[in-house]
């Protein structure tokens, strides 16, 4: 009983914070998946990237038309090699992480206003959608330098709607 007891007063300890934490992460956690979810974008671009530097080593070592796994296995060696410099990918994935935020702040900002004056708002669907867009069409495109076939029909019909 004693533990019970014990453990009981442990849970109330620090109430205020836990509560307050719990709060600010119910609040806020829309926004938390959606920065979760741009990450994991650009960690698939940082990692499409390597893949598409790792054909390119392939390629000059004269192997053609690589597999997808053989791709991943050159990763280490490209790395060794200084094809691919972590620091460089680190620093340009938290930078567009930054940029990312930025812009979808900004474009909350400008919704709240346009709210806020009674007229209709939409920047943070349409920002979201654009950056999302380019990071995912950045996969493709990187697997297409890879060297990866479907991709780069998937990338040509792409670029077509764009025109």
């Amino acid at each position: 009983m004693n533990d019970f007891v014990r453990e009981g007063k442990g849970l109330f300890l620090a109430f205020p914070i836990k509560f307050t934490g719990s709060v600010v992460f119910l609040s806020l956690g829309q926004h938390a998946l959606l920065f979760l979810c741009f990450s994991a974008l650009v960690a698939l671009d940082v990692l499409s990237r390597w893949l598409a530097i790792s054909a390119e080593m392939l390629r000059k070592e004269g192997r053609r038309g690589p597999t997808l796994f053989a791709l991943a296995r050159g990763i280490p060696r490209a790395r060794r090699l200084g094809l691919i410099k972590s620091s460089v990918m680190k620093e340009r994935g938290a930078s567009k992480l930054m940029m990312y935020a930025f812009c979808v702040f900004a474009a909350a900002a400008a919704d709240a206003m346009l709210s806020i004056s009674g007229n209709p708002s939409g920047m943070v669907p349409l920002v979201v959608s654009y950056l999302t867009s380019t990071e995912a069409l950045s996969v493709v495109e990187n697997l297409s330098e890879a060297g990866l076939s479907s991709m780069k029909r998937l990338l040509e019909q792409l670029k077509g709607v764009r025109k």
